[in-house]
Order: structure tokens, then sequence, then C-alpha cells
């Protein structure tokens, strides 16, 4: 007796809890078609006000459609950047052929609607996506005025606040807190990493400036990641780091400064690039090759075309790739093509295959 009460009790639970699942499912689907409902109401709305703007006849007339398009707004975010985003999109208006004058419509909109004071009041209350969200809108209209409050959010212990806080002084330039930032999070390899190509790119202030603050605190993963990703930007005051690096016996630095080193190209630079491409590490003799092939001397031809009979495979390639890019004659062609080292051969078949292929 007491065994069937506990199957109709469990059974009873069963049921209740597919009820409640029922109920959740069945409301959640309902804030779906309301928000949907409320969006495309928004937008129909909006379409006419945009129209407004975009077409109305006399400077008075569209004076007073932004003034009913800021009242459609009222300080609502979305609506504003629902907004934005018809005035941009707009297909039929003298702004198709003329970006600058959307930007100039946006601007007499935003003086009447004041999106800063929208964003700063998020900014104050909102919760921390909100947060975040104000910190990279407030960078992108340079309310430089609220530096202060999204430098205390890029210390905020929760990631999501602290980083978007963090990316948005990158677009406001704010070297010192940026290097603060990527120092704390230095020992998450798997996070600063890719957090380091990511800043660097967006950064407006001076990257070299910022890379010195770094190298004077950051540990070696961080070092490295940095030099690799400051060898496209190539800033000459790095150059003699660069080159102790390469020359030095730091296997994960090493790889670095040969990347970096090879990104400039300079013939000065040759006889380290030489001495990379004859190192035991394959990353290294291969991180050497775009450097050889922009040099172009005949040594580093001769160098390139030897590595194209590497015993690693991506040294074969990249040696490949970059030959076809230098001053090799069609006598050379031919001799490794039809010579008797097949792995430098087949390497450079490969690619003119391809080369061909997309042609």
């Amino acid at each position: 007796m007491k065994i069937e009460l506990i199957s109709v009790i469990g059974l009873l639970l069963c049921l209740l809890i597919i009820g409640i699942e029922y109920i959740l499912h069945f409301r959640l689907a309902e804030l779906q078609d309301e928000h949907t409902a409320r969006v495309e109401n928004i937008s129909q709305r909006l379409a006419v006000h945009v129209e407004g703007v975009l077409y109305a006849p006399t400077e008075s007339s569209r004076s007073a459609e932004i003034e009913a398009l800021a009242d459609e707004i009222n300080g609502d975010f979305e609506v504003y950047e629902m907004a934005l985003t018809a005035i941009r999109e707009h297909k039929g208006s003298a702004a198709d052929t003329d970006p600058a004058v959307v930007e100039q419509l946006i601007e007499r909109v935003n003086e009447r609607v004041k999106p800063v004071e929208i964003y700063t009041a998020m900014l104050e209350s909102g919760d921390i996506y909100h947060q975040g969200y104000a910190c990279r809108r407030l960078a992108e209209l340079e309310a430089f005025d609220h530096i202060d409050k999204i430098r205390e959010l890029a210390d905020d212990k929760h990631r999501d606040l602290a980083y978007n806080a963090a990316m948005a002084l990158c677009h406001m330039g704010d070297t010192e807190t940026v290097a603060k930032y990527l120092l704390e999070i230095q020992d998450d390899r798997l996070y600063s990493g890719r957090i380091i190509n990511e800043f660097f790119s967006q950064f407006t202030g001076s990257r070299q400036q910022l890379a010195k603050l770094l190298f004077e605190k950051c540990n070696n993963y961080l070092r490295c990641t940095i030099i690799k990703t400051l060898a496209n930007y190539k800033i000459d005051a790095f150059r003699p780091m660069y080159a102790e690096g390469a020359a030095g016996n730091d296997a994960q630095l090493k790889i670095a400064c040969v990347k970096a080193l090879s990104a400039f190209g300079y013939p000065e630079d040759e006889q380290l690039l030489q001495m990379a491409a004859a190192d035991k590490d394959w990353v290294i003799r291969s991180s050497s090759i775009r450097g050889l092939s922009i040099i172009n001397t005949p040594t580093a031809l001769a160098t390139v075309k030897h590595l194209l009979g590497d015993k690693e495979w991506w040294v074969r390639q990249t040696a490949a790739q970059a030959i076809t890019k230098m001053d090799i004659s069609s006598r050379d062609l031919e001799e490794i093509l039809g010579g008797y080292d097949r792995f430098a051969a087949d390497a450079m078949k490969n690619v003119l295959y391809k080369t061909v292929g997309t042609e």
C-alpha cells in the first residue's frame, strides 16, 4: 500500500512539473509574440517619421519632423537605435548617394534626442549588460566627460562588464587604464591572447606607448603575444628588442621576434633571418620566410629555395607561397619542378595549381 502511494505521489509530481514547464513555455511564447508585435508597431511608426525627416520639403518642416521623431524615441535607447538604422538603411532618398547627408541628419536628430544622456542613465542604473553596452556607445559618441565612470567599470568583478568598459576605453585612447586591464588578465592565457589582438586593433591612442607600458610589467607569455600582434604595425622603436629576442634562447620569444622582424623585411635584418631559417624549430624556420621574401636578395632567394625541401610540410608550403612573389627566373622554376627534390617540386606544384585555379 505504501509503495502504491509513493508511486501515485511521484506520478502527480511529474505531472505537476510537466504542467509548470508547459505554462512557462506558453508564457515565454506570449512574451516573444508581444515583443515582436511591439517592435513591428514601433518600426511602422518610425518609418513614417523617418520618411518625414528624409523627404521634408523645407527646413522648418524637417525640424518639425525631427521633433516628432524625437518624441517617438522618448529616451528609449532601443527605439533610438532602430531610428538610426532606419535612416541609414532607407532607400529612395537623396541620402542614398551621399552618406554625408545621412550623418548630418543623424547629427540633427542627436541634438534633439541627446543620446549621451540616454546612455549615461543606462550607465548609472542599468544591469551589467546594459552598463557594458552603454560604455561602448558612449565611447562611440566620444563622451569623454564620462570617462571616469567607465574607468571604474573596467575594474568591475564581472568579466563581461569589465571587458566592455575596457574596450570602450580603447576607442577613447586611454592608454594607462587599458594597460592596467590587460595586465590584470595576463595570466588567463585562453582569454588574454584574443583580447590583446582585439584591443590593439581597436586602440585609438599610441600603440607604441600602450605596448611600452605593457612591456614594463607583463609576463613572458603576454610579451610574446604583444610582439606577434604588433608585427604588422611595424613600430621601429621596438626593432632592437626584436633583434635581441630573435638571437636569444627563449623559444617562444624567438618565434615572436622573428615574425616581427619578418614583417619589416629590412635588408639589415637578413643575417638574423638567415640564422632563423636554419633553426631547429620549424615554426621559427617558417617565420623567417616572409622577411626573406621581402628582402628578396640572391642569398635570401637561395635560402627560400632551400626551404622548399624542408622536412616540415608547413615550411615547404610557406616557402612555395613566398617564392612566387620573389625574383625567381623561369630557369629556377624549371629546376625546382623538374629537380630531384620531390618535396620542393610538390610544394611548388601545389601553390601553382591553387594560383591558376583562383585566376
